[in-house]
């Protein structure tokens, strides 16, 4: 990915970035407050990140604009509140939400991993796959993420091992978890049977008329087991039933823009209130004129994207819906009728069963499954110790680093998170971050930029920043960085003085104002290549 251009505003006020280059980028300036952490949150924001702007910035009513490259095709992002376009050279696509984008982005732009969260293979968040490169100002934490949304670092580190080709997606959880409670019922049964052999050698009278109660635990684990399903199955209902309910809307929606087409063609449609022949198409937050056919087209054209969408995912859920009702009835066979009014199984009289060869039939299921488990056991095994190998390489990589930038110190990193409650003095912080999504970088190979906001927190000393600076120069990948410079520097010109580094000056902006009216003609070409966008 490369950033080409970042823009944000309104019809009124904008700012419009378009000096970065390929390489390392140090956007800098005299003093604080002067837009250089708006640009980098603002071009987050336009790729889906989720908002982390100061509470003193009113992002909901700006628009904010990015123009990226990624494998040699250009997109350009344009976003406002939740609401994403997306525009390459000969379409546009509208989503009503980051997360519908998300599955957009997926298929056409770039691959997001899929990691195994509350009992199913899902699509991570955009904030949480961004997090591999970029490091907001804001918010930091060096024991967990910064964008605190519904996946958590453990999430994290499952991504990295999807990135890594160490994903366990490929194995089905659930299977693991009903072979062991099916040896285990199985083993309950056997331990019966043998009892009862015991009871026949002993006194064949009481045989006959012994019955075998169903352990209590294992009724208190079935109606977990089907109580758990029947939520899964009623939750995934419930998802589907939105993406029906959305993709219904959109088919309308068709059906009216159409319809709008043959009215237009018929006559002119105004507004019974002020005559106006102007019409618009709304998602709530970006709005576009389509008087003009072919806009109008444009957007049918994009609806008509989204509805094939949202077509896979409610097949995706249905599937899902399916396996689970699948696992209900494997739950359901040897289930009592009226299982809730029934603590016991009645069986057929003893003198009828032969007990030795249902002992043997039933160790040899026992083995039959033992040997399935092992088999799952084996290549989880061999995983882990894959895993454990990337670990070491990563946090290899990771302490390397800091020695190359800070010899005589004495951080030891053993995790891609620090333990909750430790603190860095100093830099140390912005050290741990820079060599985490470094060694990241170098080991996942990831096609993403390096983007840092306030590169040199915690005072970090000139020594190691010259150091860092040489390192993201041999990186392959573009990277943008900001600094607050001192006097001194920026007297000295210090960025501009360092070779392979695109120095970008904001010092000029004015205090807690980087919008200005300077900018809104260049901002509203950009935004008028979103064909009949309204602002």
């Amino acid at each position: 990915m490369l950033i080409k251009k970042i823009a944000f505003g309104d019809s009124e006020e904008a700012f419009v970035e378009n000096r970065l280059s390929d390489g390392v980028n140090v956007i800098f300036s005299d003093d604080n407050n002067r837009g250089k952490t708006l640009v980098m949150q603002g071009l987050m924001f336009s790729l889906g990140y989720e908002s982390i702007f100061p509470s003193s910035f009113n992002y909901k009513d700006k628009y904010f604009y990015s123009e990226v490259e990624f494998g040699n095709i250009t997109y350009e992002f344009l976003r406002k509140r939740n609401s994403i376009a997306i525009m390459t050279e000969d379409a546009m696509q509208i989503f009503n939400s980051v997360g519908e984008a998300r599955y957009f982005l997926d298929e056409f732009v770039f691959s997001i991993p899929r990691i195994q969260k509350e009992g199913r293979n899902v699509l991570v968040d955009l904030s949480l796959l961004y997090e591999l490169f970029f490091i907001g100002q804001d918010n930091r934490n060096p024991s967990g993420l910064i964008s605190k949304g519904r996946f958590n670092k453990s999430d994290f580190k499952a991504m990295v091992y999807d990135l890594a080709g160490l994903s366990d997606n490929q194995f089905n959880i659930d299977d693991i978890k009903s072979i062991k409670e099916n040896i285990k019922s199985l083993k309950l049964q056997l331990k019966e049977v043998r009892r009862k052999i015991s009871i026949i050698r002993q006194n064949p009278n009481i045989a006959e008329i012994a019955s075998r109660t169903y352990d209590s635990e294992v009724v208190q684990g079935k109606i977990k087991r089907i109580s758990e399903i029947n939520e899964n199955i009623s939750k995934l209902k419930r998802s589907r039933q939105r993406e029906i309910n959305r993709k219904s809307k959109l088919e309308n929606l068709i059906a009216e823009l159409n319809s709008l087409n043959r009215d237009l063609s018929e006559g002119n449609v105004q507004c019974g209130d002020c005559g106006s022949d102007k019409i618009v198409y709304s998602n709530n937050d970006l709005t576009f004129e389509i008087s003009n056919i072919d806009v109008r087209n444009g957007i049918i054209k994009s609806i008509d994207q989204n509805i094939r969408q949202k077509a896979d995912i409610i097949m995706d859920f249905s599937g899902e819906i399916n396996s689970f009702q699948r696992e209900l009835n494997e739950e359901m066979k040897d289930t009592p009728p009226n299982f809730q009014q029934i603590v016991l199984y009645q069986e057929q009289t003893i003198s009828e069963v032969d007990f030795d060869d249902q002992a043997f039939s039933l160790s040899n299921q026992i083995k039959a499954l033992e040997d399935q488990l092992n088999s799952y056991t084996n290549i989880d095994e061999s995983l882990k110790e894959e895993r454990k190998s990337f670990d070491d390489n990563l946090l290899k990589e990771m302490n390397d680093l800091y020695k190359a930038i800070d010899p005589s110190g004495n951080l030891v990193f053993e995790d891609i998170f620090t333990k909750k409650g430790s603190t860095f003095s100093g830099s140390e912080g912005q050290e741990f971050y820079f060599c985490k999504v470094i060694a990241l970088k170098k080991l996942l190979k990831h096609n993403f930029p390096i983007m840092i906001d306030s590169f040199r927190d915690g005072e970090l000393s000139t020594g190691k920043e010259t150091k860092m600076l040489e390192i993201y120069k041999k990186i392959d990948s573009q990277v943008i960085l900001t600094s607050t410079l001192k006097d001194e520097e920026y007297s000295n010109d210090k960025y501009s003085r360092i070779d392979g580094v695109n120095a970008v000056d904001y010092s000029n902006h004015q205090d807690c104002k980087i919008l200005s009216k300077q900018y809104v003609r260049e901002f509203l070409t950009l935004t008028s290549r979103f064909e009949g966008l309204v602002l």
